[in-house]
């Protein structure tokens, strides 16, 4: 069960999620402020129960865009699915890295012993930064309209895709690059007795051919992870505006709108 203080989280525990948060609510750097109550994020919505629910009808959402891949969604399906909430699927991630269980379990067993778990995330999260382009012209039109909100974004920790996109979000938004740096690793302190039972899982399916402090990357979120990819785009573009409008295809009427949307 999640109860956090977390200056920014809306004050709602679930008895399913780990990760459930308010990203909204940080002042900008031109002294503005994001509205509270209207962008949220989350890890994955199967183990919801139906208290959960009654809390997700509290909040009202309208929108959830789910970042899983389709065999994620397969395996562990939403239950806010036909709740009377859009749900929106802006899948991320290659197909290639996609595995089921058996296939994970196998590809451990064969090299886990070869595998440099960091850099699987740095690699993961460079491709987030240019293969990502689709997702994001596609999140940022849905963010263009009003009866969108409010709005859930998840993967399935709601550590990395999703942390990927919210600091996108929140750079464009003009909030402070430390505070979305902050954001971002507050999923730390959100999954850390969940991830330690998944090294637990992991190094038993490989039959503790892995050492914990080598998978260790693979379950927490490090500042050099979204650093790294934010700037490899600062180096394409002036601004995350930049990259949004001529790498992701967003028009600049819905970068407008959406941000008059999300600021007070």
């Amino acid at each position: 069960m999640q109860k956090n203080n977390h200056e920014h989280t809306a004050a709602l525990y679930f008895d399913g999620l780990t990760n459930f948060r308010d990203f909204g609510g940080y002042a900008t750097t031109d002294g503005k402020r994001v509205r509270k109550g209207i962008l949220f994020r989350s890890d994955e919505l199967s183990k919801l129960s139906r208290a959960d629910m009654a809390r997700m009808n509290q909040i009202g959402l309208k929108l959830i865009c789910d970042l899983r891949t389709e065999t994620e969604q397969k395996s562990n399906k939403s239950r806010m699915l036909n709740q009377g909430v859009e749900v929106k699927n802006l899948a991320m991630q290659d197909k290639s890295q996609e595995f089921t269980r058996l296939e994970f379990i196998r590809y451990l067993i064969r090299h886990g012993k070869d595998i440099d778990f960091e850099q699987t995330m740095k690699d993961m999260y460079d491709h987030m930064g240019t293969g990502s382009k689709s997702t994001l012209q596609k999140l940022f039109t849905l963010l263009s309209e009003k009866e969108k909100f409010p709005v859930l974004i998840h993967c399935t920790g709601g550590k990395d895709r999703t942390g990927f996109i919210v600091a996108i979000i929140q750079l464009f938004l003009g909030i402070p690059y430390e505070s979305v740096l902050e954001d971002y690793l507050h999923s730390n302190i959100c999954i850390g007795p969940r991830m330690k039972k998944a090294e637990k899982m992991i190094r038993l399916m490989s039959f503790y051919r892995v050492p914990a402090e080598r998978i260790r990357p693979m379950l927490e979120v490090k500042r050099d992870y979204l650093e790294d990819v934010l700037q490899g785009i600062m180096s394409r573009h002036a601004n995350i505006e930049g990259y949004l409008k001529n790498e992701c295809g967003v028009s600049q009427q819905h970068l407008e709108r959406s941000k008059e949307l999300a600021l007070e």
